[in-house]
């Protein structure tokens, strides 16, 4: 049903006990070309790499070539924050700041750098801010530290770390069609391409490599190596689920550690709360609360392009594995499905689908005119079992309007949006720029002002008004 939608597009690999009890592909793995998706399409896998990462430095720590306790330090002297520990990256419990936070103002500065592992301890000193919390108070996901841990693995390995996953991960456990991005086997070549919606309002999709929304991650930021980039297949990852069962890259005790909820400093344990539930964290997995169903640990991965999510039942020994190359907005409704009717029950609460009333807006907006639009916004707004409301989304319409210069219609959409919401100073920005490349450039000096007058730390807006006011 969600294929029929165009809510999913992917492959779908369901297995109990090693055996697969279901695979399915659906849609293109390369639209332009019209090339299907097939069982050895591969995927990148996104946040799905961090298990993998932790997998390697387990290994490192089973042959006694680290500790879990030791200081980053202690391997690279030049990071600047010494109470930081193999541990706390593992666990991210760090306080480090992210890649946006690092790099953003750098891509601003350098907009055709490519930035690497290689460049995170020197960003990290130009940040010159102390970290978010003292290491291991406090659990905030993070990229960076499994960047940070990719390193580690290098260092003291003495491999560069796409040679050491193959060498001690991907051959161990057969997994033939899987390669960390940019040090790919010729050989394969099955690898799909990632698409994003281009303009929501008409639907369109556009491969990553030309989508200027995301350009920062899907290439300023594509070449970090820990947290993401690994390619696969739905078998492959199967074949890393036999090879974890099967104890061929971990002792099971060091298996135990990895699936035990991670503690804080005061003893307490990670706690997240998704889209998947309660949910503690612990060396490279997520492990939901609910044990009603069993003992699970799983990993969710999303890079710009895709989605993949990777369950796996300890106490049923299922697998589940489900990739979408179009960030498909079934996505996680199949996840849940998925698990559901495999155990028969309602795990996961039954997903309710609700449209978009602002998405509907602007296709009536677009389509009809603004009458008709904000007609059926009125029809509609008090509706909220069929209907939800978000204002980033009314705001990225707008935007996506404006950027395919129909002025007169971005102005309607980001005008509604400042009456909804008169509190968010996003909503001023972004009616100030709306109105600025229609040529009323008094009204949106008095939006940026309003914006900036709410968020001083506004800077884009700062820049704005300057160039606006000739400054």
């Amino acid at each position: 049903m969600l294929s029929e939608q165009h809510s999913f597009n992917g492959n779908i690999l369901v297995a109990e006990k090693g055996e697969i009890v279901y695979q399915k592909s659906f849609g293109f793995a390369n639209i332009e070309a019209h090339l299907l998706n097939t069982d050895s399409s591969a995927f990148q896998i996104g946040s799905l790499s961090k298990t993998f990462t932790a997998t390697a430095v387990l290994q490192l720590k089973e042959k006694g070539k680290l500790k879990l306790q030791d200081s980053f330090v202690k391997y690279f002297p030049e990071f600047p924050y010494p109470d930081i520990t193999t541990y706390q990256l593992l666990t991210h419990t760090s306080g480090l700041p992210d890649k946006e936070e690092l790099f953003f103002q750098q891509i601003e500065q350098h907009p055709e750098k490519v930035f690497t592992n290689n460049d995170i301890i020197a960003a990290i000193h130009s940040f010159n801010r102390p970290p978010a919390f003292v290491a291991g108070s406090q659990w905030r996901y993070n990229n960076i530290g499994y960047a940070l841990l990719a390193m580690l693995v290098e260092k003291v390995s003495g491999l560069p770390f796409a040679t050491y996953l193959n060498k001690h991960i991907f051959l161990p456990a057969g997994m033939t069609q899987s390669y960390l991005l940019n040090a790919a086997n010729s050989s394969i070549n099955s690898q799909v391409t990632g698409y994003l919606i281009r303009s929501h309002y008409l639907g369109d999709l556009e491969p990553i490599s030309q989508s200027k929304k995301v350009r920062p991650w899907s290439y300023n930021m594509r070449a970090f190596e820990g947290p993401t980039n690994i390619i696969s297949t739905t078998r492959d990852l199967l074949r890393f689920d036999d090879a974890l069962r099967n104890n061929k890259l971990l002792k099971r005790s060091t298996l135990q550690e990895a699936f035990t909820p991670s503690l804080l400093s005061g003893g307490m344990r990670t706690d997240d709360n998704g889209e998947f539930g309660k949910t503690s964290y612990g060396l490279g997995w997520f492990i939901p609360a609910d044990t009603t169903a069993g003992k699970i640990v799983m990993h969710t991965g999303r890079e710009p392009g895709f989605f993949t999510f990777f369950l796996r039942n300890l106490s049923k020994d299922q697998a589940i594995i489900i990739m979408d190359n179009t960030e498909g907005n079934g996505f996680g409704g199949a996840c849940k499905e998925t698990f559901n009717l495999l155990n028969n029950a309602a795990f996961f609460p039954p997903v309710k689908y609700k449209q978009s009333l602002f998405l509907a807006y602007t296709k009536a907006l677009y389509k009809n005119g603004a009458d008709n639009a904000i007609t059926l916004f009125n029809q509609f707004k008090t509706d909220t079992a069929t209907y939800f409301m978000d204002e980033r989304e009314l705001n990225e319409l707008g935007l996506e309007l404006l950027n395919d210069r129909h002025y007169d219609l971005a102005l309607e959409a980001l005008k509604l949006c400042t009456i909804l919401y008169p509190g968010s100073w996003n909503t001023y920005d972004s009616y100030g720029k709306a109105l600025y490349l229609s040529g009323k450039k008094q009204e949106a000096i008095l939006m940026y002002e309003k914006s900036i007058a709410m968020n001083p730390r506004n800077e884009p807006g700062k820049k704005m008004l300057a160039l606006i006011m000739g400054k």
